[in-house]
């Protein structure tokens, strides 16, 4: 960990007026929460056609029976998972006043338990359930009651099908998290991207339109000034899509811990215990 860049980093966050969070799968995985893609992760032990849309409304209840699969072999432990040093950095950066929003390609609702209360969630969230029919929301500990191996799947008061509600392959990003994510990223003057490949769009877009470039996809080009006075940072264990091209500069190391570090240095800075 370059103890440099942390000082460089808490420096950036002090003087900026309007900071945003882009997390990813890294920051999840030091709670035990394994990735899609990586090698081991989730996508070399199970279809990844279990998590397509038409496949729900195909078969829904193999695919809450793999869900649930998932979650007793620990392949998907989201449900019982907690927040780790990572998360809790951000909440505490948000309670000080540091940190106006955090954005997550995340659906493990970790950032909420840590205590951030600005979370824009990109792709949803398999903490809750909702009806296809009425779109009523279910809860974790509501929806406890309606997982029955025997009976799949849950069904809603009115009959409907409920499914989890995170974001599958071939749905839209919900409309208001997709305008909020990118109008937050339009207006702040710091960015840090924490625990993301930058692979996957339109998240991915996020970073170009905080530095006022054109987005890699998602056809905005027009929306945004052609350049804006932002800093990018990024904290992951490797270099991105990002390092040297759109973020100034990377903080390698484990998440947690680089973000924790950071949090030292700004109390330190800032004179607080």
């Amino acid at each position: 960990m370059d103890t440099t860049l942390i000082r460089q980093a808490a420096d950036l966050l002090l003087q900026a007026n309007h900071v945003v969070a882009l997390t990813g799968a890294g920051i999840s995985t030091e709670s035990g929460i394994p990735d899609f893609r990586s090698p081991g992760g989730i996508w070399e032990r199970y279809d990844p056609s279990v998590f397509f849309y038409q496949r729900f409304i195909e078969e829904p209840g193999f695919v809450w029976s793999t869900i649930l699969d998932m979650a007793k072999t620990g392949a998907l432990s989201i449900f019982d998972a907690k927040p780790n040093k990572g998360h809790l950095a951000l909440a505490y950066l948000e309670k000080i006043g540091l940190i106006r929003t955090v954005i997550t390609q995340n659906i493990d609702n970790l950032h909420q338990k840590a205590g951030s209360r600005h979370v824009i969630e990109f792709h949803g969230n398999m903490q809750h359930a909702k009806c296809i029919e009425c779109s009523k929301l279910y809860d974790y500990e509501e929806l406890v009651n309606f997982l029955d191996m025997e009976n799949l799947p849950p069904r809603c008061k009115c009959g409907g099908i409920l499914k989890p509600d995170a974001v599958f392959f071939g749905e839209a990003i919900p409309k208001n998290a997709l305008n909020e994510a990118f109008e937050e990223a339009s207006a702040c003057d710091l960015m840090l991207v924490v625990g993301t490949s930058a692979q996957v769009e339109p998240a991915a877009s996020l970073p170009f339109v905080a530095k006022g470039r054109k987005p890699m996809a998602f056809g905005l080009m027009g929306m945004f000034s052609s350049s804006k006075d932002t800093h990018v940072i990024e904290i992951n264990l490797e270099d991105t899509p990002l390092t040297g091209y759109v973020s100034d500069f990377i903080i390698k190391g484990s998440t947690g811990e680089v973000l924790a570090r950071l949090v030292e240095e700004v109390k330190g800075l800032k004179g607080l215990k």
